[in-house]
């Protein structure tokens, strides 16, 4: 579902406008109807006090967020033995802001915001309150066509094109979502509802929350829900004896016959 639509920046570069706006393309047809997942363009997130960092895009699905930065990456670009990023513009190296440590701070910055809230975003599960500690916050970069990362050191695994974007999103969906059955039965899995998920999305907007006008929560809040057992559906069975337990001593054991 798209919550916050494209908007086209005249003040960007042409190259890294047309890969955003690529970006912004394909993740709409991908997942405009897509209940599970809610996908946001041109997100102001605080970086620190004094400043705060667009996001190009942003996509919530019941296991997490994934940051897209799809504007940054473009030209010619090097990386020197430092760590330090440069841009060659018209034969001159023009420095620019690492986009790896930028977003590890975002990332962690959004966190720190998201359980500020805590009360709000989250609804409880089974009668305990969930946390964001185990949320998965995944960054993608979109690398514009025609452009070069020259440079030792750069973990690659995360910048990618702009045509295995949507291919990657649903690579990762998929991962959690197996890792939810197949892990100690999901107990180790963070998942939220979709109620949950637009609360976040509002959050992010800057909108206010109103838990009345989104899809309902599958997550049981203040009350218990007794539900019905299914007649003949196999299941497990747990029994507790009242009568007292009786233990065994070792003297009190006798060989037994043989035969």
């Amino acid at each position: 579902m798209i919550l916050k639509d494209y908007v086209h920046r005249p003040d960007a570069d042409s190259r890294s406008e047309e890969t955003c706006a690529e970006a912004a393309t394909r993740l709409r047809n991908a997942f405009k109807n897509n209940e599970d997942v809610l996908l946001l363009n041109d997100i102001r997130m605080p970086y620190s006090e004094e400043r705060t960092i667009n996001i190009d895009q942003v996509v919530i699905h019941s296991y997490g967020i994934t940051l897209i930065s799809s504007r940054a990456i473009y030209g010619k670009i090097e990386v020197n033995y430092r760590g330090d990023w440069s841009r060659n513009v018209k034969g001159r190296e023009i420095a620019m802001q690492n986009p790896v440590e930028l977003y590890k701070h975002l990332s962690k910055n959004l966190r720190e915001n998201l359980t500020e809230n805590l009360d709000v975003l989250l609804t409880r599960s089974k009668g305990s309150q969930r946390t964001f500690e185990n949320m998965p916050i995944d960054v993608l970069f979109i690398q514009a066509l025609k452009s070069s990362i020259l440079g030792t050191g750069i973990n690659q695994s995360n910048i990618i094109f702009v045509e295995a974007l949507t291919q990657s999103i649903n690579r990762t969906f998929v991962a959690y979502k197996k890792r939810e059955f197949q892990m100690y039965g999901g107990l180790d899995t963070f998942k939220i509802s979709q109620s949950d998920m637009y609360a976040i999305a509002n959050f992010l907007m800057g909108n206010e929350i109103d838990r009345s006008s989104y899809p309902d929560s599958d997550e049981q809040t203040t009350s218990q829900v007794s539900v019905p057992a299914i007649v003949g559906r196999p299941g497990i069975i747990r029994a507790h004896s009242t009568l007292p337990v009786k233990i065994i001593k070792g003297r009190d054991i006798k060989p037994s016959k043989k035969l």
